[in-house]
């Protein structure tokens, strides 16, 4: 098993070639620490998976903040009214001291139920997600439930998802509304909800994409509609479809992948869960941390390259035709230059209604 899930992870996830040696060698040794400890115990439902890395953007109370946040995702686990979980912290590269310290602490207390993994690189949240996936897989779960580690699960979360996943075999993801908190916890007023998650909470408002094949309106009509933290997959889905290698709408890609590859959504709004924005940034973490005109650029293209493989994987399972393909791209590309424009990327969108004409130009063809 080891040796197929190494070679699926390094084969599946874009990782530079000087750096795959030494993350082959960490991976395979934190697949093998614990496997002993492990096998024999009681196999929970489901796995809550927590990426970490510093998101608290505050350089005066950074380590604190970042420790209290943290703190409130566990309390959010242990507040759950069904018991049948897990839970891997995965830590992204050079948490803080305090951070260091309390995790330490937590999984010497809590291990097997909650463990806790250390990477020395800073290799993305998507990646952390993978690893997570990789040792809920070895632990015998049967769902995931995503919930980064400045989130909050709502308390019925578990139980509503599994009597959900059980009672529904053909559903495969189910997502949730989530109510947008500051540091404190208190409700942030829509007036200062950016824009990226504005669109989300409009899109729930309207008419949440439920069934097969919602990957398509997802990329041409509503764009990104279900938060990581308050999606949660059948484990098949969450280890056949990895996140990518990126630090911005890795998400995105994951969930259009997972939709294509057959996966069945169902939304419910009866588990809100709490989606963390601090009153002192201005925008979403990874936006922050590559400023927000990179990470708009780099969002366009592992968006369109989400949507490409979509399109890719849709077509062999035959549940699109060939040519169907460049009409789709072209209103992915519009309704992507939608989403830039409410945020000012002019220069952008024009680059995206250009790739939106030429696919028009391209799909010409199939109707002369």
């Amino acid at each position: 098993m080891f040796g197929n899930v190494l070679i699926y992870y390094l084969r599946t996830t874009p990782i530079k070639f000087n750096l795959c040696l030494n993350k082959m060698t960490l991976i395979f040794s934190e697949l093998l620490n614990g496997w002993l400890d492990i096998k024999n115990k009681k196999s929970h439902y489901g796995a809550f998976i927590i990426p970490h890395s510093d998101k608290s953007q505050n350089q005066n109370h950074g380590g604190e903040v970042e420790q209290i946040f943290i703190d409130d995702a566990i309390e959010g686990l242990f507040s759950q009214t069904d018991d049948d979980w897990c839970a891997i912290v995965v830590v992204n590269a050079s948490p803080g001291k305090k951070v260091i310290e309390y995790l330490n602490v937590l999984k010497e207390k809590h291990y097997p139920k909650i463990d806790v993994v250390f990477l020395e690189h800073d290799v993305g949240p998507g990646v952390c997600r993978n690893l997570g996936v990789l040792r809920a897989l070895k632990r015998g779960t049967s769902a995931i439930l995503f919930n980064d580690s400045d989130d909050i699960s709502h308390p019925k979360r578990l139980e509503t998802t599994k009597r959900m996943f059980l009672a529904n075999p053909q559903i495969d993801l189910i997502y949730s509304s989530f109510e947008v908190i500051d540091e404190n916890n208190r409700l942030v007023p829509i007036e200062k909800i950016s824009s990226p998650i504005l669109e989300i909470m409009e899109s729930l408002g309207q008419n949440p994409l439920e069934g097969d094949d919602v990957w398509i309106k997802m990329g041409t009509e509503t764009g990104y509609i279900n938060l990581t933290s308050s999606t949660s997959v059948r484990i098949q889905f969450a280890y056949q479809c990895p996140f990518p290698n990126e630090k911005a709408s890795e998400d995105f890609h994951t969930w259009m992948r997972m939709s294509s590859s057959g996966a069945n959504f169902k939304y419910t709004d009866l588990i809100p869960s709490k989606y963390r924005l601090p009153s002192y940034v201005k925008h979403q973490s990874s936006r922050m941390s590559m400023g927000l005109e990179k990470f708009n650029q780099a969002k366009a293209r592992v968006d369109a390259d989400g949507f490409s493989k979509a399109a890719e994987i849709a077509v062999m399972r035959n549940t699109i035709k060939p040519e169907e393909v460049p009409l789709l791209k072209s209103k992915f590309y519009r309704r992507l230059a939608k989403t830039m424009k409410r945020q000012n990327e002019e220069d952008l969108v024009s680059d995206l209604l250009k790739l939106s004409e030429q696919q028009e130009n391209e799909d010409y063809i199939y109707h002369i």
